[in-house]
């Protein structure tokens, strides 16, 4: 009997990296960070963004976004090195990162990515049919009592990724 394969698969969805280097610069870890970013190679999924993260006005207008979202979210992807980003940044599987914190805590981790500011984590991106509005979670972990986690929501506007209004709910420690 034939074995299906649970590993997961590479993320190579082009736009999504695109939506990924629009946002990263705004990212907490991302602020905090004066060398190299660390980011978590498997994606994550967020909580389901429809309720009550959205407003009904953003629900309404990204529905197709979200409905790819779940889709895509699924199962977990190995992010690939191929977001544009002005900062140096290397992905980090999750298990290496759960090693760290078995042994050391934060401080092992600062340890081994000094300057760093923590660690992201990204979800996959969901897209409209046309790519042209999509929505993505992220998250960034920087010690014990610092972090946060936010859905974004994205709508191409002269060929860029720019961020739309409609969220209504942020998650900060």
């Amino acid at each position: 009997m034939a074995q299906h394969s649970t590993a997961a698969q590479p993320y190579d969805v082009a736009e999504a990296y695109q939506v990924y280097s629009a946002l990263l610069p705004r990212e907490e870890s991302a602020g905090f960070a004066k060398g190299t970013l660390v980011i978590q190679k498997e994606t994550v999924p967020g909580t389901d963004p429809s309720e009550p993260c959205l407003t009904p006005e953003a629900a309404t207008k990204f529905k197709d976004a979200v409905a790819d979202y779940d889709r895509a979210n699924s199962k977990p992807w190995l992010l690939q090195h191929q977001f544009q980003i002005e900062k140096p940044y290397e992905l980090v599987s999750s298990q290496s990162i759960e090693t760290l914190f078995k042994q050391h805590d934060w401080e092992g981790f600062y340890k081994r990515y000094p300057d760093s500011g923590g660690f992201l984590t990204l979800s996959a991106v969901g897209f409209n049919q046309d790519k042209t509005r999509a929505i993505v979670y992220t998250g960034s972990a920087c010690g014990n009592l610092c972090g946060r986690w936010a859905w974004h929501l994205v709508e191409k506007v002269d060929g860029k990724w720019k961020e739309a209004p409609g969220v209504s709910c942020l998650t900060v420690s």
